[in-house]
């Protein structure tokens, strides 16, 4: 399977929204997960506010990563990968265009939260360098230094 990764565009939101209630489903462990609200993603459409960043397979979107710039870190907001396109690298690579973009606006830090419940997703970011900054009950902010 070859996969492409590429910036999103807006006909790019269907994929993506769809994503995002199956990684929300998958998390919470439930069926009536509320998705985003109206409009949210326009934002990461003005290159100002952040970027999304998509892997494409055979016509089809089967991940993403949504990234808010703010001035001293990039926040890594959502992270999915369709079930079936799971263990392959798509996440890692994912985190590494993001790691990327805020290299290339020159901020510090990148910034996520991760759901203590989500021990794949907990794993995959250690490995990659985040590390715990704060327990929030029932997540972690974890944090990775960009540029020194």
């Amino acid at each position: 399977m070859d996969i492409v990764y590429r910036k999103a565009v807006r006909g790019d939101i269907p994929a993506i929204e769809k994503l995002f209630m199956e990684m929300l489903r998958s998390v919470n462990s439930c069926e009536d997960a509320a998705g985003y609200e109206d409009r949210y993603l326009n934002k990461f459409f003005s290159e100002s506010d952040g970027v999304i960043y998509v892997s494409e397979a055979e016509g089809g979107v089967i991940g993403y990563i949504s990234v808010e710039l703010h001035d001293s870190f990039i926040y890594l907001d959502d992270l999915s990968v369709a079930e079936k396109s799971r263990g392959k690298g798509i996440g890692t690579k994912l985190i590494e265009f993001a790691e990327r973009y805020g290299r290339d606006k020159s901020v510090v830090t990148a910034v996520l939260h991760v759901e203590k419940s989500n021990e794949k997703a907990y794993r995959l970011y250690t490995r990659l360098g985040y590390a715990v900054t704060a327990d929030e009950g029932s997540r972690y902010r974890m944090a990775k230094q960009l540029l020194r």
